[in-house]
């Protein structure tokens, strides 16, 4: 709240200053403006869940009814309205266009279903819950325990189920992923990131280097990527069990790869990119049983990945 009011308090002189220093270089569509725009829209969004939240758990029967129906919506109706409103102002501000490649909606559902997507960048990481809360479906994501510091985020999103969990911590996080599975229907999807955070090259270096010490078979089995992170199978894997019914959809993205922070818009936006997204759906009984057979499925599906973008 404090940040919100702060930015928008210096915005009548940041703006000038920003628009100045973009048309001394030359950067006449100011995209630093522009990105301090987009970046004030997501503080407002923020602020608004914090303002919100208190009045909705008020409305649950002081919390009592968090997890009724009527509650639930509630939350999900503003969560998609703060997803949909940013969505808006990338393409507006940042010139960031959202397209859904022809056919995947048609892989989306039925659910109870678990959703993998690779992280190139931050703004993918609504990509996958954009895709399903437009078809009506009930989104839970697996998030890192880190964004626990944004409190808008921690309050809406765990209020509709999502789970934060450690980074280093795999008991903890396999015992929150089994719980998040409760009440999971045909309405529902379970988003993951199996590689666990942002795609860079020196983590591609390091994550390779570790695992060649702990499983250099696997290692050896990996070493050809070049875009993706290595996947981590913990939460996959535990999400199967919970949910042994359950197909597995492949959502991919492009359009992203150049735009991994705000900061690489602040000199280029708008940049007029459209951000594909696909979707391809992996019956269940296409995926192997077994722990690992599970990973070496995984980090096939990975290296199809990497292939692909290297195309």
């Amino acid at each position: 709240m404090g940040t919100t009011v702060a930015a928008l308090v210096v915005a009548p002189l940041a703006l000038p200053v920003l628009a100045a220093a973009d048309a001394s270089r030359g950067r006449l569509k100011l995209p630093s403006v522009r990105v301090y725009l987009f970046s004030l829209q997501y503080l407002i969004n923020d602020s608004v869940e914090i303002i919100l939240a208190p009045l909705y758990w008020l409305a649950a029967g002081f919390g009592t009814r968090l997890g009724a129906e009527a509650s639930l919506a509630r939350h999900e109706r503003l969560q998609w309205w703060s997803v949909r409103l940013l969505v808006k102002r990338a393409e507006q501000l940042l010139g960031l266009r959202v397209k859904v490649a022809a056919g995947s909606n048609d892989h989306l559902g039925p659910g109870p279903v678990i959703v993998l997507s690779r992280h190139a960048s931050l703004f993918d990481a609504s990509l996958p819950g954009l895709l399903y809360a437009q078809h009506g479906y009930r989104v839970r994501g697996i998030v890192m325990a880190e964004l626990l510091a944004d409190p808008g985020f921690d309050l809406l999103y765990g209020r509709l189920g999502s789970v934060f969990i450690p980074r280093d911590d795999g008991s903890a996080a396999r015992t929150a992923v089994a719980a998040m599975t409760a009440n999971a229907d045909e309405r529902t999807a379970y988003v993951i990131f199996p590689e666990g955070r942002l795609f860079r090259q020196d983590a591609l270096s390091r994550s390779l280097e570790r695992m060649a010490a702990r499983d250099p078979a696997r290692a050896e089995r990996l070493a050809g990527l070049r875009h993706v992170l290595p996947p981590r199978p913990g939460g996959l894997q535990t999400l199967l069990a919970a949910l042994p019914t359950a197909d597995v959809v492949v959502v991919d993205h492009r359009g992203l790869e150049a735009f991994t922070h705000l900061a690489a818009l602040t000199v280029s936006a708008p940049v007029d990119s459209t951000v594909e997204i696909s979707a391809r759906r992996i019956a269940r009984s296409e995926i192997p049983e077994g722990p690992a057979a599970q990973v070496a499925w995984l980090d096939h599906l990975w290296l199809d990945l990497d292939a692909g973008l290297s195309t």
